[in-house]
């Protein structure tokens, strides 16, 4: 179903826990199931959720019993996180690592409850609301999280494509309005991505209206800014091309797009192109330690 979607090293890790452990089918994730399946004792007390080794070696989970027993299924897999993948006292380690530990939790809370492996086993809804409604009710998950992976697939599958050569299908839609390629005025955009590594945007997209493709060698991307916000669903309903090496340049610290190239690239007809912050923290990162050399 999605052919360009890339699964992230916390995915694979938790896809390999699985599948070593017979965990096949979204029944199987429950407290009950993974807790026999990872020889893990899990006890409930009217406290704070919480992992630990007993003296004895044996893995032990504790679980706030005030709670509901969705939420406890939550707590217990954002425990078993720290329990597989984190070591050391968080009441003794450096806030930032307590804080890297804690967003690691929380990502594996989301791919765990709803793995990758076991969603492409199934045929979603071509329409966006029945798809995530499909997510919440196999998975036993509420909605706004259903939605959360769903877009989360959604804008992995469209830049797996965007770096493909090749541009997103409309295939899901929230509703029927959709961005003109054609702009008045050029404007960048920005995609936020709740999961991204970057404290900033995941993507920009640079909408470049047609004075600025005829009359301009570069455009500056004003990098101090904070751009205006894109959902998912808009990003999908804008034809966009990528971005190559050369594209952008940086140099004393500033930021531009080479019009020039795109022009001669993709010609006229091109207006909206997608720049990926990686490649831009790259560039940023390799000219401040150009100017720290030769200052």
């Amino acid at each position: 179903m999605f052919i360009h979607y890339k699964k992230t090293h916390l995915e694979q890790f938790i896809e390999h826990i699985y599948l070593d452990h017979h965990i096949t089918s979204p029944e199987q994730i429950t407290i009950h199931d993974l807790s026999i399946k990872l020889n893990i004792n899990v006890q409930y007390s009217p406290i704070s959720s919480r992992a630990y080794e007993s003296v004895s070696g044996m893995r032990c989970i504790l679980l706030d019993s005030r709670i509901s027993p969705i939420r406890q299924r939550f707590d217990f897999l954002h425990e078993l996180c720290h329990m597989l993948r984190h070591v050391g006292n968080q009441i003794v380690l450096p806030n930032q690592f307590v804080k890297a530990q804690e967003e690691d939790a929380h990502k594996f809370v989301l791919y765990a409850t709803m793995p990758y492996f076991m969603i492409r086993a199934y045929v979603l809804s071509d329409d966006y609301n029945q798809a995530i409604h499909q997510l919440s009710s196999i998975f036993g998950v509420p909605r706004e999280m259903a939605k959360l992976r769903f877009d989360q697939i959604l804008r992995r599958e469209y830049e797996g494509e965007l770096l493909s050569g090749r541009t997103l299908h409309n295939k899901f839609k929230k509703n029927p309005n959709t961005h003109s390629n054609h702009v008045k005025e050029t404007k960048v955009l920005a995609y936020y991505d709740p999961y991204s590594n970057f404290d900033g945007p995941d993507q920009l997209i640079v909408c470049l209206d047609y004075k600025t493709l005829t009359t301009q060698y570069e455009i500056v991307i004003p990098m101090d800014e904070r751009f205006q916000e894109i959902e998912l669903e808009a990003l999908n309903d804008i034809v966009v091309e990528s971005t190559i090496s050369g594209d952008l340049i940086c140099f004393d610290g500033q930021l531009t797009l080479q019009v020039h190239q795109l022009v001669y690239r993709c010609g006229y007809s091109k207006r909206n192109f997608v720049l990926h912050m990686r490649d831009i923290v790259q560039l940023l990162e390799t000219d401040r330690r150009s100017l720290e050399k030769f200052n």
